[in-house]
């Protein structure tokens, strides 16, 4: 009969093995993702910019709407049949223009 030694029954690996040794390295290399994804100018800082971004751009395109919509009233209004008063508003508004009787004074 031979014995053993208490050294010899060990085993003389490093790292440990088998399903908890996976799961241990899945768990790490999670982290680590999330720590590059937090830390690196192209991850989570950069979608919380475009969505900034995106937020702006949104409420310009509300504003351009409205715009839109006041243009198209007026385009209406100047239509197939010509509002006189209409084009005058316009004229007025738009172009600057003024009857041939009225003074412009010009405040700057």
């Amino acid at each position: 009969m031979h014995r053993r030694s208490a050294s010899q029954g060990r085993s003389s690996r490093i790292w440990p093995s088998g399903p908890l040794a996976l799961l241990g390295g899945a768990a790490a290399l999670s982290l680590a993702l999330v720590v590059f994804s937090l830390a690196d100018a192209g991850g989570l800082r950069r979608l919380s910019l475009l969505r900034r971004d995106a937020a702006k751009a949104e409420a310009g395109n509300a504003s351009l709407r409205a715009e839109n919509a006041r243009l198209s009233r007026t385009v209406r209004k100047l239509g197939t049949r010509v509002d006189p008063s209409a084009l005058e508003r316009a004229a007025r508004q738009q172009l600057g223009f003024v009857k041939q009787d009225e003074l412009l004074f010009k405040f700057e």
